[in-house]
């Protein structure tokens, strides 16, 4: 199995919801994520979308771009991994 494992997209950006179920089974990394209520901590998975590693959480299926931290919702932004 490969670091990042390739996920399909939705139109908005996200993983698809049929992909999201196989991110469970994934390493897990647990980041700072700022939102609009302040930051939160996200379980995250490593995968690759549109050929670009990136960061995907377990849950919404939001992704995140691995170099920048930023999403694709203009109000979440990674600002650091949890210890």
């Amino acid at each position: 199995m490969t670091e990042y494992e390739k996920v399909r997209t939705t139109s908005d950006g996200c993983v698809n919801e049929h992909d999201i179920i196989c991110l469970s089974k994934r390493p897990k990394e647990n980041f700072r994520v700022q939102s609009v209520y302040g930051p939160i901590t996200r379980t995250m998975v490593r995968v690759a979308a549109g050929g670009k590693p990136m960061l995907a959480d377990v849950i919404t299926g939001t992704l995140y771009d691995l170099k920048t931290g930023r999403s694709n919702s203009y109000y979440l932004s990674i600002i650091g991994k949890t210890k």
